[in-house]
């Protein structure tokens, strides 16, 4: 019997509601049966078995498939496992398929190799007190099959020892040596190496790392690709935390090696590592597969939180449920764990979904204040979001920026800063072109034709939050001119701010002799409009701060807050 007639034979043998029931219950309705479905939180039955077509569906989420695919989903395992386990159930005996000869081949030259690399990092001192240095114990030396190529490595002899009949091409093919001037030599020596397995246990390649003073090469190297060794598909250490992703439902991923060991030596045992390269699509459904919960847990630096977006839009396309987080203050999980190590604990409980983080550090260098970094956010936004297929969480993702980011919805497909309107503004006779940053534009307009120039007419250069202004601002000042002619030379040379000063003379039609009752009356407002933004902008960073529990934050930020709007109020009030 074949593999498709063994599967069609557990098949007839099972029903599918029977099946399901042991998970869910289900009531009768009509030909089919309904249920809550268990891979979302839902209130109404949307969860229809049919025994007919032997099939499920649920038209709340979207799932749907054989029992297979249910049992596989359900129990977080894959179609082997599942395979077994309903075979078992049916009564039908599963007929033992035979391994490619090749593959077995290279599983076992590996398996040699994993065994030779252990016992030459036990003869050595020097990669022992390396690995001592770096905080592995023997446990997980053990657990890991972490080893070392010596510098003058006899993987070969040992190797041939087992194998004499190896041909020199099935010795290259394994990846683990290389032709060199028409000789087999070892590819991998003073490295401390790292076995790659896969989810079913066996050695399919190696990383690895330089020891100090070892500069040939790179500081991670990794075995080539081979028939059995593909690094897109494989992560480091899936089949050491298979077991903890599927209990806990959460898979953490981060960038080395080095911070799994750690992380599993103080508890945290859901965690695995890219082989060296970027995250890939591949990686990311394998892992699926035992959980759609992923927190990306990178390093602090640039690199890493550019890794986070890409990872972020890697598991929305493949409509799992992305998480982030990072080692900052420190390098790396690996330093975290060393320092303080309930910290990790600590982040991944609190982890945070990763639209929020990304926004978040996002907006950090913004002024919500300013229309073009309220453009680079939007367009921020719209292209982090077309990579999202779910259309729940799209919409929570839009919340959340308006939210966070005190943004408010235009469409579907934008956003407009909540700024306040400016266009009330009633300053008789003084017509400045557009309404941009009126008040401020109005009061350097007031500014050249006022003649008595005491220190009570000018204002601090923050309350002008236009560059341009600022700037034409503090030159006006400092140079002490009161004559219009000579102000308007001061920017001769600078044809842009030359216009607008031009464009101020040009539109001032109506100038009343109470000049500086006018002025005292706009720094009031330019100071009322300044304190806003800062009260604005302090909003967005405590919703940043809550988001992220954050708790000593927030209490800084909110006294903070007290201090602005009594500021505010005094302002108001006078």
């Amino acid at each position: 019997m074949d593999d498709s007639n063994q599967i069609e034979d557990i098949k007839n043998r099972l029903d599918i509601a029977q099946v399901i029931e042991k998970y869910v219950p289900l009531k009768q309705a009509g030909k089919n049966f309904s249920g809550l479905c268990p891979f979302h939180q839902e209130k109404s039955p949307s969860f229809i078995v049919s025994p007919d077509i032997q099939r499920y569906k649920c038209f709340g989420c979207g799932e749907t498939g054989d029992i297979f695919n249910f049992v596989q989903k359900i129990e977080s395992i894959d179609f082997p496992e599942a395979l077994e386990k309903l075979a078992k159930e049916a009564g039908v005996e599963l007929k033992q398929f035979k391994k490619n000869p090749k593959y077995s081949q290279l599983e076992e030259i590996n398996y040699l190799a994993t065994k030779y690399y252990y016992n030459e990092l036990k003869s050595s001192v020097t990669a022992s007190n390396y690995i001592k240095e770096r905080g592995f114990n023997q446990a997980s030396i053990k657990q890991f099959g972490i080893g070392y190529a010596p510098r003058y490595p006899k993987l070969l002899e040992y190797v041939n020892k087992h194998h004499p009949k190896l041909t020199d091409k099935e010795l290259i093919d394994s990846g683990l040596f290389t032709n060199k001037d028409g000789k087999v030599k070892e590819k991998f020596y003073d490295r401390i190496m790292f076995p790659i397995r896969s989810s079913k246990g066996s050695v399919l390649g190696f990383s690895g790392r330089i020891l100090p003073g070892n500069d040939y090469g790179p500081k991670y190297m990794n075995s080539p690709e081979t028939a059995i060794f593909h690094k897109k598909f494989n992560l480091f250490a899936q089949y050491e935390s298979r077991q903890e992703i599927r209990k806990i439902d959460l898979a953490i991923l981060c960038e080395g090696q080095t911070d799994v060991i750690s992380a599993h030596q103080f508890g945290i045992k859901n965690i695995v590592a890219p082989l060296g390269t970027g995250l890939t699509k591949e990686q990311l459904e394998n892992l699926s597969r035992l959980s759609k919960n992923v927190l990306f847990f990178f390093d602090s630096d640039i690199a890493g939180q550019s890794a986070v977006i890409r990872a972020f839009k890697l598991a929305s396309e493949l409509n799992l449920y992305p998480y982030a987080a990072n080692s900052a203050p420190y390098k790396d999980i690996d330093e975290m764990l060393q320092k303080e190590p309930d910290k990790m604990k600590l982040l991944v409980e609190q982890k945070q979904e990763a639209f929020s983080y990304i926004f978040e550090h996002f907006i950090e260098d913004k002024d919500l204040n300013k229309p073009s970094d309220v453009k680079k956010i939007q367009d921020f936004v719209e292209e982090l979001l077309s990579h999202v297929t779910s259309e729940i969480l799209q919409k929570s993702y839009r919340i959340k920026a308006e939210t966070l980011g005190k943004i408010n919805r235009k469409s579907d497909s934008g956003y407009l800063p909540s700024f306040e309107s400016s266009t009330t503004t009633n300053t008789k006779g003084f017509l400045v072109k557009g309404n941009s940053n009126l008040l401020e534009k109005t009061y350097l307009q007031l500014l050249i034709f006022s003649k008595n120039r005491t220190d009570e007419i000018f204002i601090p250069s923050r309350y002008l939050s236009s560059p341009l202004l600022k700037e034409i601002y503090l030159t006006i000042k400092h140079s002490k001119k009161t004559d219009i002619a000579n102000i308007v030379k001061l920017f001769q040379d600078d044809e842009e701010k030359r216009v607008f000063i031009e464009d101020i003379v040009f539109r001032s039609t109506e100038i009343e002799d109470d000049i500086g009752t006018q002025l005292t009356k706009l720094i009031r407002r330019l100071k009322k409009q300044y304190l806003t933004r800062q009260q604005k902008a302090l909003s967005v960073k405590i919703a940043i701060a809550e988001e992220s529990n954050n708790s000593e934050n927030i209490e800084e930020l909110l006294t903070k807050m007290q201090h602005l709007t009594k500021l505010l109020k005094n302002v108001t009030d006078d």
